[in-house]
């Protein structure tokens, strides 16, 4: 069913209003796109879509959009942290990331423990200068963050996080039309100011049958780091209480942390310890729901099997790494061989076929020569480095390391 006031489908009367007759020139249009293609693969390939809104400016958003995507990668999901905050870009800053190792992987140098698990892109690593304002109108708003969505090879995602700018205009509008199973996570304080407009970003939701996951209420009081008593900074209880009246889930409170907001001007949240945090703390029992509402993917590796991965050229263990031709994928379960393939080697691109290994389940990786780098990015996805004999077979490679490795004999009455 069309949505323009004339009755003509949008797909065919153009971006142009003045070709749609009857038609209110102050409402959008989306002409055919060329990205579209692009963008319905990615989003197959991300399980869940959490878009982080607030009603007004000021009430942490985006801090709880970084906290929130952290702690997931930090429980080992991989996520993504898509900045659409286009005038007011926060997201690297608190991060402490400069220019990205690999743009189109979305990849940033990151610690070790987030390295493999953390994607963030946003429109300041497109900027030569992170003071100039980016005086944009819709359109082009809408178009760049289908560009992040058709552009950028996120790969498999067990969660998007999506910072948007406060209120309801451009930027949420462009997410819900772009990523229609989107989930909306709203942000607020205790303040009736703050909720007021809460309600509307509420009814926003429901206006567009956006799901709404719940409400988080932040700067929810401050505790005294010398008596410990709980202090209100406005008052405390407003977004339950909102929540129960709009009959949406209310998914916590969290407390004013001045560690946190030091860590995020300084960009340094990757290095603040959660157990030093009442923030972080407060965010732990909101994630365990995120986590039970919205389950990740199935995990890739299936308990008690391995599977190797050998890059061959010519049938033989190639000499390096890139100059696979081929790789032969063996599934071993309880010490024997129980499938064998060989799959063409995907295109050799910057940090993606660790990437791409891990997607395949892959345990184990038999090289002749692989750089310390590669390794490392090997071993960081929990996959095994093992050193091979180039004139060995493949068979005979994986035969040989289950000899000297023996799986550990079956306990009795076990499956």
């Amino acid at each position: 069913m069309s949505d323009c006031p004339s009755g003509a489908d949008p797909k065919t009367c153009g971006a142009d209003p003045k070709s749609c007759p009857g038609c209110d020139p102050g409402h959008h249009h989306q002409a055919p796109d060329a990205g579209d293609q692009e963008i319905a693969r990615t989003l197959k390939q991300i399980r869940h879509k959490i878009l982080v809104m607030s009603g007004k400016g000021g009430v942490g958003k985006s801090s709880v959009a970084v906290n929130l995507a952290l702690a997931l990668a930090r429980r080992g999901f991989k996520v993504g942290l898509m900045d659409v905050d286009l005038h007011g870009p926060n997201v690297l800053r608190m991060l402490g990331l400069t220019e990205p190792l690999d743009l189109m992987h979305a990849q940033f140098n990151l610690p070790p423990d987030l390295f493999d698990h953390l994607r963030v892109i946003s429109i300041e690593v497109l900027m030569k200068n992170r003071e100039m304002a980016v005086i944009w109108r819709g359109p082009l708003k809408h178009q760049l963050i289908r560009q992040f969505l058709s552009e950028v090879q996120w790969g498999d995602l067990d969660y998007l996080v999506i910072d948007a700018p406060p209120g309801t205009g451009d930027e949420p509008m462009s997410v819900a039309q772009t990523i229609p199973e989107a989930h909306a996570l709203i942000v607020t304080t205790p303040q009736e100011i703050s909720l007021a407009d809460v309600r509307k970003s509420i009814n926003f939701c429901q206006k567009i049958n956006m799901d709404l996951v719940g409400l988080v209420e932040n700067m929810s009081g401050y505790r005294c780091p010398h008596c410990g008593e709980a202090i209100p900074l406005f008052k405390t209880g407003g977004a339950a209480k909102t929540a129960q009246t709009a009959k949406v889930p209310f998914l916590g409170a969290l407390p004013f942390d001045p560690r946190v907001v030091e860590a995020a001007d300084q960009g340094q949240l990757m290095q603040l310890e959660e157990k030093d945090s009442p923030f972080f703390q407060a965010l732990r029992p909101i994630v365990d729901y995120l986590l039970e509402t919205l389950p990740p993917t199935a995990p890739r590796r299936e308990p008690g099997v391995l599977k190797f991965a050998l890059p061959l050229d010519e049938g033989k263990l190639a000499a390096k790494f890139g100059q696979a031709r081929q790789f032969a994928l063996f599934t071993v379960k309880d010490g024997a061989i129980t499938a064998q393939e060989t799959i063409p080697a995907p295109p050799h691109e910057p940090g993606g076929m660790p990437e791409i290994l891990n997607d395949l389940g892959v345990t184990h990786v038999i090289a002749g020569g692989l750089g310390e780098k590669a390794q490392g990015l090997l071993q960081h996805r929990g996959i095994q480095v093992i050193a091979g004999d180039p004139q060995e077979s493949p068979e005979n490679l994986v035969a040989n390391y289950l000899k000297a490795n023996p799986a550990p004999p079956r306990q009795c009455g076990a499956p």
